[in-house]
């Protein structure tokens, strides 16, 4: 058992048990506060019917009623602590569920704790024009996004989601490596800061980028059509005339007309301000899902103590020039959007009109605009970069026997030792050294059906993409040069759009053609996974295409790796000279059954044997074709 499978079980197991003590403790007292409530409501009204002194039943009630409030504020932390409790058992949970590559635990893991990530649904039908995404399970279900830790905030998606669809610069991978050590290795600390993101309120990419729409649009005191600005000084001051009138009628000092014609000065107002306050404040109720209960992650981050460069220089923009902290600003922000909530109150009219609170709620929400909302972009990239570099600290902190790659500028290399697919779980994997170098050389991979050579050019082109983000790979260690990945796998035809899977195949190679000739503006070397290149039409003509394909792609100093069935493509004289020969093999166990089995060790040189038709013979179709 290794050490973080050991440390996920532990924690699993204390936070099951604290979960159940605090179960029963909130039952408890949840008992007792119904209880003192009978008893103090009982006590009350029976007071003086009661063959006793009324003082004593009253005095009772009172003394229900405070414990009562007492145990209602108990009830209330032990709560909000069991949520915590849950949130830490979910996270533990997951822990196991990701070593396990469980995929469905996974899924109702995050389901029971409210988390959603749209990096984890299926792919979209428009996916498929990435360049590697939907080839190698980037995105997804059971992918190298599940693989890695929680990113609650939309801002922590849009980074995490943007590392691994886009390969990074050198310095930042640098940069990103150190950071990801210091946090997987604080594992207690980055998981405490993961329960306090767990238990914000889910906000998704729509709603986040509604709320910055929000904050940067015009005053309403700015807009013609907006409140004018003598609107703040008169909410001030009418209410306090109305009052002070109205207290003056009383004793008989002033007439009525004088308190009444105040007060119908405020209502003709609220009346005629009332469209362009209820636009205003829709808006800030409809798009503040973005933002709300954040405050209690951004707390914790800015509180997070490390000596790192990186991470100290990300927490320092978690406050403005001023030393004010983004869970101060946005704590006030969340409690001015409460009041905006209880604008749906049957009482709100009655301080609408009073008091004009609308008024005074839009000044307090613009006055904060003012001081904030110029520094919410960077409070909020800064902390999506804090999630992210957990999310990757995350992976390396379950895989410790993974390594962080070298990243070698200036060269076309791919070089891993004991490299795997890091989607399947450590009893599965079997690891392999490979080796492409160039530029303008490749890999091929021969071999027999479900003998490994896809899950190879997966492993080669996750781990470029994990090392490029910033990540642990998949291997005991690994040098890999700033490279664009391209992929050609998983290939299929279309009868709505009338594409047969030749064509669907010929129009991905074009993209990876067009990518390794422009290389758009990148100076990146182009690294190629292609899986059965052109399997959609016949021997002939695929070794001809196939051959002035690849011959292509080395012209351009494109490095890659091609799987093919075809033991011919080799023969080519231009590309045997340019080409890295391995293959994986399959071996009879017994030959009179026929039971195919697979080592998934790669071995150098063509792979001499197939097995198509002991398959055949396998499911059975041998005697059912005779």
């Amino acid at each position: 058992m290794s050490q973080p499978y050991a440390a996920y079980t532990l924690a699993s197991t204390a936070r099951a048990a604290e979960l159940l003590d605090l179960e029963q403790r909130a039952r408890r007292v949840e008992i007792a506060r119904i209880s003192a409530f009978i008893v103090g409501a009982v006590s009350g009204l029976l007071r003086n019917d009661l063959p006793i002194s009324p003082v004593l039943p009253t005095l009772g009630a009172l003394v229900c009623f405070a414990g009562f409030i007492v145990l209602l504020v108990r009830h209330r932390r032990l709560r909000s602590e069991l949520r915590r409790a849950r949130a830490a058992g979910a996270l533990a949970m997951m822990g196991l569920a990701r070593l396990d590559r469980d995929w469905d635990a996974l899924a109702e893991l995050m389901k029971d704790v409210g988390y959603q990530d749209p990096l984890l649904l299926p792919p979209a039908s428009g996916d498929e024009q990435h360049p590697y995404a939907t080839d190698l399970d980037v995105f997804g279900p059971a992918s190298i996004r599940a693989l890695l830790g929680p990113t609650p905030t939309p801002a922590g998606v849009e980074h995490l989601g943007r590392w691994l669809s886009d390969p990074s610069p050198p310095a930042d991978i640098a940069r990103r490596q150190s950071a990801v050590r210091v946090l997987a290795d604080d594992h207690a600390g980055r998981e405490m800061l993961a329960i306090e993101a767990l238990l914000i309120d889910t906000a998704n990419t729509q709603t986040w980028r509604s709320f910055r729409e929000w904050i940067s649009l015009p005053s309403p005191f700015d807009r013609a059509s907006g409140l004018p600005r003598w609107s703040i000084p008169l909410a001030y001051m009418l209410p306090a005339v109305t009052g002070l009138l109205f207290a003056l009628w009383f004793p008989a000092i002033v007439p009525a007309w004088t308190w009444l014609l105040t007060l119908t000065l405020q209502i003709g107002l609220t009346w005629r301000w009332g469209q362009t306050l209820d636009a205003y404040f829709h808006l800030a109720a409809v798009r503040s899902p973005g933002v709300r209960r954040h405050h209690a992650v951004f707390a914790a981050w800015e509180v997070y103590e490390t000596k790192e460069s990186t991470l100290r220089s990300l927490v320092a923009r978690l406050r403005d020039e001023s030393g004010n902290t983004a869970s101060t600003a946005i704590r006030s922000l969340e409690r001015l959007l409460d009041l905006v909530e209880s604008r749906q109150s049957m009482l709100h009219p009655v301080f609408a009109v009073g008091l004009m609170s609308d008024v005074h709620l839009v000044r307090s929400l613009e006055r904060w605009r003012a001081r904030s909302a110029q520094h919410v972009d960077d409070w909020f990239d800064a902390l999506g970069e804090l999630e992210a570099l957990a999310a990757l600290a995350t992976l390396a902190y379950d895989h410790p026997e993974w390594s962080f790659p070298e990243i070698r500028p200036g060269e076309a290399v791919f070089q891993a030792e004991s490299l795997g697919h890091p989607l399947l779980s450590d009893h599965v994997r079997r690891p392999s050294d490979v080796t492409v170098d160039g530029p303008g050389r490749f890999l091929l991979v021969t071999g027999s059906n479900m003998s490994g050579k896809s899950t190879l050019l997966r492993s080669i082109g996750l781990a470029a993409i994990l090392g490029q983000a910033g990540s642990v790979v998949c291997a005991s260690s690994a040098r890999i040069s700033p490279l664009r990945v391209f992929s050609s796998m998983r290939i299929h035809d279309s009868l709505t759009g009338g594409v047969s899977l030749f064509m669907a195949e010929l129009l991905r190679l074009k993209q990876l053609v067009d990518a390794a000739d422009a290389g758009d503006g990148d100076d990146r070397p182009l690294l190629y996974l292609i899986d059965e290149v052109l399997q959609g039409t016949n021997s002939e003509e695929r070794r001809v295409a196939a051959r002035r394909i690849i011959a292509h792609l080395l012209d351009a100093n494109a490095i890659g790796a091609v799987t093919t069935h075809d033991l011919a493509l080799h023969e080519d004289t231009t590309l045997d000279p340019r080409s890295t020969k391995v293959h994986f093999r399959e071996t009879v166990d017994d030959a009179a059954e026929q039971v195919l089995s697979f080592d998934y060790v790669l071995r150098p040189g063509l792979a001499t044997s197939r097995n198509a038709l002991k398959l055949l013979s396998i499911v059975g179709l041998d005697g059912a074709l005779d």
